[in-house]
């Protein structure tokens, strides 16, 4: 975590080289039947993924929403039930703003468990997930169209967000 602040004070802007590269699965496709042994500290990133979760009774311990799915509006009774605490951030789509990297910091080390909700898009919160997670923690993220994936958190994933962080504009 060299070179990379505790808090942000100026937004991160995706360059569009980066953005291609993000479009790649970092991670494991897995299958539902994959979910089911979770352990240990999970945050998840999206509202399929996260409602899913909540329906197979895993609850994760921080789960960042925008309440919205392949750009359109979703709803979901359980992820509105979920969180002991509700942190509500703005964040542009291609963005990390202040808010959104410090209120992942937060949620991950909370003792609670903690809905992120985002007004704008919740897809780079991966990246501070991952940046703030203890290392064999469980960050997971839906891929449109593709399915779920799932990181188990380790030093080499924290370098390549390390990496993708030091590209971003500011």
């Amino acid at each position: 975590m060299e070179n990379l602040p505790l808090e942000l004070d100026k937004p991160l802007k995706l360059k569009e080289e980066t953005r291609k590269k993000l479009q790649r699965v970092y991670g494991k496709l897995v299958t539902l039947k994959e979910l089911k042994n979770l352990q240990g500290k999970i945050v998840t990133v999206g509202d399929i993924v996260t409602e899913t979760l909540l329906k197979m009774g895993k609850s994760p311990h921080v789960a960042i929403v925008d309440y919205k799915t392949k750009r359109g509006a979703y709803r979901s009774a359980v992820i509105e039930n979920f969180g002991e605490e509700v942190i509500e951030v703005e964040n542009p789509p291609g963005t990390i703003t202040p808010a959104l990297w410090n209120a992942v910091r937060q949620a991950i080390s909370s003792r609670k468990s903690v809905k992120i909700v985002v007004k704008g898009e919740e897809d780079l919160a991966v990246i501070p997930a991952v940046h703030f997670v203890p290392i064999g923690a469980t960050v997971i993220y839906g891929m449109p169209n593709m399915g779920v994936v799932l990181i188990t958190v380790t030093k080499d994933d924290k370098k390549k967000v390390r990496e993708i962080i030091q590209k971003m504009e500011v």
